[in-house]
């Protein structure tokens, strides 16, 4: 297995939020006890490719109950998941839903969907931490909206209602 990088200005939200995925896996802190359970068996490497010129590329490996994010793509991963920036940041902000993104392309798993679910699960848990109540709810806030900021990320403005009356000053 060889470890190889796609390109070095990566879109700064992405990658501060893969650096910082990349510290809680060294500490251990990807999966609670409950997601190691449901990791048992799971082996292979699941690559995730930022495309476009802000893109880049870091690779999930799974072994067994154990999970580790690094940086750069494997030469053969079990998986590839290929997002735009923009575009996972949108999924991270909630302004785009994954089984919308996959249909619409925007999202593309190549080869085995079990590993690609992890990503999808690890997009939903950091929705979920945003979500939360308290102090950890005030850290998932705060860590994911400087990652927006940091990577240029404006949520779209709500589109006009084209049955709504006109109203006139």
């Amino acid at each position: 297995m060889y470890s190889f990088s796609v390109n070095q200005t990566v879109n700064k939200g992405v990658a501060q939020l893969m650096r910082l995925g990349v510290a809680a896996s060294r500490m251990g802190g990807l999966a609670d006890r409950q997601a190691r359970a449901e990791m048992r068996g799971l082996q292979g490497v699941l690559n995730i490719e930022f495309t476009g010129p802000d893109g880049g590329g870091w690779h999930l490996a799974f072994n067994d109950r154990e999970l580790r994010l690094a940086k750069g793509l494997v030469s053969d991963p079990r998986s590839t998941v290929r997002v735009k920036p923009q575009d996972y940041l949108a999924l991270l902000a909630g302004d785009l839903s994954p089984s919308i993104a996959r249909m619409t392309g925007k999202l593309r798993v190549i080869g085995d969907p079990n590993l690609a679910i992890a990503f999808s699960a690890s997009l939903g848990n950091l929705r979920a931490l945003q979500r939360a109540r308290g102090l950890r709810g005030f850290v998932g806030r705060r860590i994911v909206g400087r990652a927006l900021r940091a990577g240029s990320y404006e949520t779209p403005a709500p589109k006009a209602n084209p049955e709504a009356p006109e109203t006139r000053p």
